[in-house]
């Protein structure tokens, strides 16, 4: 059952940037929301002198800044005032922000290395897939890494070899996944190697390891069906049509025009690299 929440302060009529998360916020309770689910990238942004003066003069919540001024000078931490913002407001129940709470308490009883894969697999669901990457890596090569369970071992390498494919390292990322399996014995792990295998091309091995590890019908049937959506995927880009097109200009015996296509596939590649790579070079 749904339920009104009456809006307090006002709308900003310039909005404050969140930069931690790259969210721009206009309201108390849009604010609210931010810090509810980023609360633990955002630590350093509470203590932000900007941010009480935002409160206090753009959202026309003067009392409210004050009182997450006097937290701030007593040396508060970081929770009471999480707590401060969040009641300052109907946007969340009292039940949400216990829910908050307990969730707060448990990520800061993770150990150091937890709290790292943590913060790449946050990474990861961002599309941060190199930074993620370097966690991971650092994180194997830690003498922490030995107070993880087999299982938690085997999923930071999962992690690690998921991060590797989408960054096209496939001579390692293989090799991860096997090492994922071996230690947490999951199908996930297993399925992801298998695809692996098959998508470098190393058909031998391939063979020889569905021999070996003998995986269930259902992995099988799992690896071959997001092979098919992958391609099927694949083959709707612009990019791949391109390809296409330049294989049958070939075929024909199109040579002007294969070239033609081939210099402006080859600058829209170009183009594409610098967008991402954030070069205007």
């Amino acid at each position: 059952m749904g339920r009104v929440i009456l809006c307090v302060g006002k709308e900003a009529k310039q909005p404050y940037l969140l930069r931690s998360v790259g969210m721009e916020v206009s309201s108390m309770e849009e604010l609210c929301y931010a810090f509810y689910h980023n609360a633990f990238v955002m630590q350093d942004e509470l203590f932000s002198p900007e941010l009480i003066r935002f409160i206090g003069e753009e959202l026309g919540l003067p009392e409210r800044a004050e009182y997450l001024q006097r937290l701030c000078e007593s040396h508060a931490g970081a929770k009471d005032i999480l707590v401060a913002i969040f009641c300052s407001t109907d946007y969340f129940s009292e039940e949400e922000i216990k829910s908050f709470l307990r969730r707060y308490d448990a990520f800061y009883e993770m150990s150091p290395i937890e709290r790292k894969k943590w913060s790449a697999d946050r990474m990861m669901k961002e599309g941060k897939e190199r930074d993620a990457a370097q966690i991971y890596a650092d994180l194997l090569k830690t003498e922490g890494i030995a107070m993880l369970t087999e299982k938690e071992h085997g999923n930071l390498l999962h992690n690690l070899a998921v991060a590797e494919m989408h960054l096209g390292s496939l001579n390692t990322a293989p090799g991860h996944f096997r090492e994922a399996y071996e230690l947490n014995h999951s199908e996930d792990s297993l399925r992801q190697y298998l695809i692996a295998l098959k998508l470098t091309g190393q058909e031998e091995l391939l063979d020889r390891e569905l021999k070996l590890v003998s995986p269930r019908r259902e992995v099988l049937d799992r690896m071959t069906q997001e092979l098919y959506m992958a391609r099927s995927a694949a083959e709707q880009t612009a990019d791949f049509q391109a390809v296409e097109k330049l294989r049958e200009l070939h075929e024909n015996g199109q040579i002007l025009e294969y070239y033609q296509h081939a210099d402006a596939l080859l600058e829209k590649l170009k183009q594409d690299y610098r967008l991402q790579s954030g070069s205007g070079a």
